[in-house]
């Protein structure tokens, strides 16, 4: 294979106004050839976005080099052809939309290749197709979810036919069919001769690369495969990394399993199961590992409903005839496809929309046009999916301080209540304190978010993708931190991709689906369902596809496992090893 881009003791750091440089890579070497799939994997603040914005000369080192097709990115002549041959897909996808529908979005690159009008069509109607929003290109992109803005920028990137494509987090806030869904475009790109980057916090797909980078403090710490990595508990311990879920599972069954061989993926485990003709027997597991929550409503919804751009040409319903409830003191999901209206829906909670139908309560507050909304807003806590849309000040202590200076919260308290926020959330308070906020890694955003929302104890919180673009060390503390919050008398509302961990959060979930409530039900119930979760293009969490490949191979394991403890504690009840 021919070499693609070549990093040669590449160094660099972050330009601080009025400070000192922040250093974000030091001394970088490798290679990558052409066709090659390469996976960049780190913790928070490791420097993995700012490494991929050097292979495409958005960046330029401050000492070492980078040659792109043999092209040093040093020279700014070369930058535009750099720019055509290897596309990027950022971490926060509104970056790149700059026209006022989607279509026309998708178009502007080739257009500015000058490109006859026929092909740019055909360039504009095949990407949309590839990523499934053909159907909405004359929408807005401003007023589509994360996720769809994904999808949008990933069309865009293909439309220009580049040589390479890197991924910075671009499944982190997509459903889990459309995580799939770029996994897939990565292969037809793979087949295609096309070479592949993906920076990503999903190990699982980590472990479908050729060759993992693994960056720890700006330093290139591991160059090699997914199973040299991924076997070495010690090196992984020490980049602030987790193994593949399903690796992790599957080593605790092999007392039982002898033939599970180092899984790193569900596919690699359904082929290393063998079928049993007699079918092993397993204790049922209890009704529900939840705790029953017998309080009042402190959230009820009747027949809400909302639509954008209402009587215009663009109009767009988000939510028709919504009806649930939620229970004070629980932990609450809400699961769906992309654009299935749970942002929309959250946003009301704490009156960012009011109903434009129905009615809705929200602990004392009924949420209509005569609400006393700053009243609502303190009384429910809100962590947005993009924490760039809630990040406004320069340094990050004072982000955080900002709600309760607002309350005239000032000295002594002022500085406590800031410190134990950030250190609930994984900040070191001296050391973050005075950080820029716009130097900080997608995650580390994330905690900053979360932080200035707990330092107002909020009677309600409401979290929309609390963990998405957080390294498995963060996300473990993110969860553990809410759990925390739940424990102190919290109600928290959460929606997420991510099912594993509404799995070990919440007691009950909605489902969404085009705007409308599927079904209100019991965690365990909900989420050990596969089939019925893959009508509406969710996938059920590690452990529950575990589970059901199992019973495919007659294995009898209770079906409302969910989570991997379960699993375990299934194979357990038997009490004999090597069976």
């Amino acid at each position: 294979m021919a070499l693609l881009i070549e990093v040669n003791r590449v160094s660099y750091s972050h330009p601080v106004p009025g400070g000192p440089p922040h250093p974000a890579l030091h001394e970088i070497s490798f290679q990558i050839n052409e066709g090659e799939h390469i996976a960049i994997v780190g913790a928070n603040g490791s420097g993995k976005t700012t490494l991929a914005r050097h292979l495409n000369a958005l960046l330029v080192p401050d000492s070492g080099t980078i040659k792109v097709i043999g092209l040093d990115t040093h020279d700014r002549a070369n930058h535009l052809r750099i720019h055509q041959r290897v596309g990027m897909v950022f971490q926060s996808p509104q970056e790149q939309m700059i026209a006022t529908s989607i279509e026309e979005d998708v178009a502007f690159g080739p257009e500015n290749l000058g490109l006859p009008t026929r092909e740019i069509q055909q360039r504009v109607k095949e990407s949309l197709e590839q990523v499934g929003m053909w159907e909405q290109r004359t929408r807005s992109p401003q007023h589509l979810s994360a996720g769809q803005m994904q999808r949008v920028a990933l069309a865009g990137i293909l439309a220009m036919q580049p040589a390479c494509v890197i991924f910075d987090e671009a499944t982190a806030m997509l459903d889990p069919f459309g995580r799939e869904d770029v996994l897939r475009n990565i292969e037809t790109l793979k087949e295609s001769g096309i070479t592949v980057i993906m920076i990503t916090h999903f190990m699982e797909e980590a472990s479908l690369a050729d060759r993992i980078l693994g960056l720890s403090e700006g330093t290139l710490k591991f160059d090699g495969s997914p199973d040299e990595l991924f076997t070495n508990e010690k090196l992984v311990k020490s980049m602030n990394l987790d193994k593949p879920r399903v690796l992790w599972f599957a080593e605790q069954l092999k007392p039982w399993i002898p033939t599970i061989k180092n899984p790193l993926n569900i596919d690699q485990f359904r082929k290393q199961i063998e079928s049993r003709s007699t079918p092993q027997l397993f204790n049922p597991l209890d009704d529900h590992h939840f705790f029953r929550n017998n309080q009042p409503d402190l959230v009820k919804a009747e027949n809400i409903s909302f639509t954008y751009l209402q009587n215009t040409p663009l109009a767009h319903q988000a939510l028709e005839d919504i009806s649930f409830s939620i229970r004070q003191g629980s932990v609450h999901g809400l699961i769906g496809a992309t654009g299935s209206g749970k942002s929309t829906l959250l946003q009301h909670l704490n009156g960012l929309y009011l109903p434009q139908t129905g009615n809705l309560t929200v602990g004392p507050f009924e949420v209509n046009h005569e609400t006393d909304l700053l009243a609502l807003r303190r009384y429910t806590g809100m962590v947005f999916q993009n924490p760039n849309y809630q990040l406004f000040e320069q340094y990050v202590g004072d982000e955080i301080a900002y709600g309760l200076k607002i309350l005239g919260i000032t000295g002594g308290e002022l500085r406590e209540r800031v410190k134990t926020a950030m250190t609930q959330v994984g900040l070191d308070f001296e050391l973050f304190k005075d950080r820029l906020t716009f130097a900080l890694s997608g995650g580390e955003k994330r905690k900053v978010a979360l932080a200035s929302t707990l330092v107002l104890n909020p009677t309600l919180l409401l979290l929309d993708e609390p963990t998405a673009g957080l390294d498995p060390i963060a996300r473990r503390e993110i969860l553990a931190q809410m759990v925390r919050v739940h424990n102190e008398g919290r109600t928290l509302v959460v929606s997420s991709h991510q099912l594993e961990d509404l799995a070990l959060l919440t007691d009950h979930v909605t489902l969404l689906s085009q705007g409308t409530v599927v079904v209100n039900q019991e965690t365990d119930k909900i989420l050990s369902d596969h089939p019925f979760l893959h009508q509406y293009q969710m996938i059920a969490p590690i452990a529950a596809q575990m589970g059901f490949i199992l019973r495919e191979k007659g294995w009898m394991v209770p079906e409302n496992i969910i989570i991997g403890q379960q699993l375990v504690a299934a194979f357990e009840t038997l009490g004999t090893k090597n069976v």
